[in-house]
C-alpha cells in the first residue's frame, strides 16, 4: 500500500457501490477519514470501513444540487478532519440514441457527470488549499477516445469536459501545490455496468482490450493510490487510462 499524504479526510461521491464503494473503502484502509456523498444510502459501505476500525460519514444527497453539497460540507467540516483528497466518482451513462435525447436529458447528464465535480471542489477548496497538498482524482471514461462508441452524446460530452475541467483546475491550482487527475476507466464489471450491458456487448468490449479479461472495481485502486499519494506531487493535468489497453480509434 503506497503511504498516502494526509491522514486527513477523503471526500468520495457515489460511494453506495460499484466503483466509489470500492474507493472509499480502500482510502479508508490507508488511513483516510471518509465522507461520502451519494443518493443512494452509503450505510453498507460504512459499516465495512467501521468494521475494519476506520472512520466515515454517509450523507445521502445529490452531488448536483448546491443546497445539499452546502449541507454536506457543513456536516464534514464539523465531524471529521479536514478534507485533502477529493474524488468526484459520482455520474450516470444513459444509453439513449441522440435523435431520441431530449434537452433535460442533455442536462440532467451534464449536472451528474460535471456540475457535481464544479460544487464539490468549490464546497471543499478551502481545505484543500490550506492542506498543502491537495489531491483531486475526477473519474472520466475511456469512451472519450473511444470512434465506436454510440448512443452514448451526452455521456461522452460530460466526460471530455471533465477532463478540461481538470486541466484548467491543475493550471491554476498548482499555485496551492494541489494536484488535479484524470482516472480514465474502460468497463468496469459493477452491479450497475453488469445488469444494463448484454452479455454479448461485454464480450465485444473484452475482444478490443489487449489485456483479455475485464475489470473489476479493485483492478482501479492502485491508480487512486497512486494519484493520492506524497509520490505523485509532480503528476498533475494527466489522464490515466485503466482499460486494459483497449484500442479506442
Amino acid at each position: 500500500m503506497l503511504s498516502d499524504i494526509t491522514r486527513g479526510t477523503a471526500v468520495v461521491t457515489g460511494a453506495a457501490q460499484g466503483l466509489g464503494r470500492t474507493f472509499a473503502e480502500a482510502l479508508a484502509a490507508s488511513g483516510h477519514a471518509i465522507a461520502m456523498l451519494d443518493l443512494a444510502d452509503c450505510d453498507v459501505t460504512l459499516d465495512a470501513i467501521e468494521r475494519d476500525g476506520g472512520v466515515g460519514i454517509s450523507f445521502v444527497g445529490d452531488a448536483a444540487n448546491p443546497a445539499d453539497v452546502s449541507a454536506f460540507r457543513d456536516v464534514v467540516q464539523d465531524r471529521l478532519p479536514p478534507v485533502r483528497v477529493l474524488v468526484n466518482n459520482a455520474g450516470i451513462s444513459p444509453y439513449v440514441p441522440f435523435s431520441e435525447t431530449s434537452i433535460d436529458d442533455w442536462h440532467r447528464v451534464m449536472r451528474v457527470n460535471l456540475d457535481s465535480a464544479f460544487l464539490l471542489t468549490q464546497a471543499f477548496l478551502d481545505n484543500l488549499i490550506t492542506s498543502g497538498a491537495g489531491r483531486i482524482v475526477n473519474l472520466t471514461s475511456t469512451v472519450v477516445w473511444d470512434m465506436q462508441v454510440k448512443n452514448m452524446s451526452a455521456y461522452v460530452t460530460s466526460k471530455a469536459a471533465l477532463v478540461g475541467f481538470t486541466r484548467a483546475l491543475a493550471s491554476e491550482l498548482g499555485v496551492h501545490n494541489i494536484t488535479v487527475n484524470c482516472i480514465a476507466p474502460g468497463i468496469v464489471l459493477t452491479p450497475d455496468i453488469e445488469e444494463r450491458v448484454s452479455t454479448e456487448n461485454l464480450e465485444a468490449y473484452r475482444e478490443r482490450q489487449a489485456i483479455k479479461s475485464l475489470a473489476r472495481p479493485s483492478d482501479l485502486v492502485s491508480a487512486l493510490e497512486f494519484l493520492v499519494s506524497e509520490s505523485s506531487g509532480q503528476v498533475t493535468a494527466t489522464v490515466l487510462p485503466v482499460n486494459g489497453g483497449r484500442v479506442s480509434w
